[in-house]
């Protein structure tokens, strides 16, 4: 993996360098530190990378400029800032998680487990996702989606009005950063389960669901018993069995 580091102290970037090292292990194939705006800005703009540990002041400049240009890309951003009002509002720009300064090296390690998916946060998960149009930047609150669908290297995102936007983060990005209410139902299908009205077997091991606007989504059998248990925590004991009529 590649990690850009961006904070404008030198000693407390080399110390961020040191536990991203640590934490990542044989993970890690190349760490970039940068000091300023403008070189993260430029380095973001040539280079890939799967991580970002992003201060929000930077010499008087703010990070958050930076977070609202690459928060649509396909790579996670841990802040590590001693700002931590900013906290609520960086977390609804979709970032992985919000580190305090001074580091905590227990706190930090928590970040990385998290980015590897070895634990969950809990938390509320994004507002909004920032969606990349014609060269600009538009939120678009999280609330007006539906579903959101793999396609290729993109990943679309089916609004309530029916339509659609694009963002490079792929599901298992998304399924990190999203509320809890959205559930992967298909390796290509991550639903809010607010919209799902029923679903069925269809014989063999075909399963689908129903959105409430009539959309039909694919249902992966694997995934049948732990969508029950989330609609049984969400809607009651009975919904399960209620709504898949292979089970009444």
């Amino acid at each position: 993996m590649k990690i850009l580091v961006v904070e404008d102290e030198p000693p407390i970037a080399a110390d961020v360098e040191e536990y991203a090292v640590k934490y990542c292990g044989n993970n890690l194939e190349k760490i970039t530190l940068v000091y300023t705006f403008e070189d993260a800005r430029a380095f973001l703009e040539k280079e890939g990378i799967d991580l970002c540990l992003l201060d929000l002041n930077l010499s008087g400049k703010n990070g958050f400029d930076i977070l609202k240009e690459t928060v649509s890309r396909d790579f996670h951003t841990i802040v590590i800032s001693a700002y931590t009002e900013k906290a609520i509002e960086a977390f609804r720009y979709g970032i992985l998680d919000f580190v305090p300064k001074p580091i905590d090296a227990d706190r930090l390690q928590l970040a990385f487990d998290r980015f590897f998916g070895r634990i969950r946060i809990e938390g509320k998960g994004a507002s909004y996702l920032v969606v990349r149009k014609r060269n600009e930047n538009f939120l678009l609150p999280v609330d007006q989606v539906r579903y959101f669908k793999a396609d290729g290297y993109l990943v679309e995102i089916h609004r309530h009005d029916g339509k659609i936007d694009l963002i490079e983060k792929s599901l298992n990005k998304l399924e990190q950063i999203l509320p809890e209410r959205f559930l992967r139902i298909h390796r290509s299908y991550l639903v809010d389960l607010g919209h799902i009205i029923s679903y069925r077997h269809k014989g063999g091991g075909l399963y689908e669901i129903k959105l409430k606007d009539g959309t039909l989504l694919p249902l992966s059998s694997h995934k049948v018993k732990n969508l029950i248990q989330r609609l049984t925590v969400q809607f009651g004991s009975s919904y399960g069995k209620a709504r898949d009529p292979a089970q009444r």
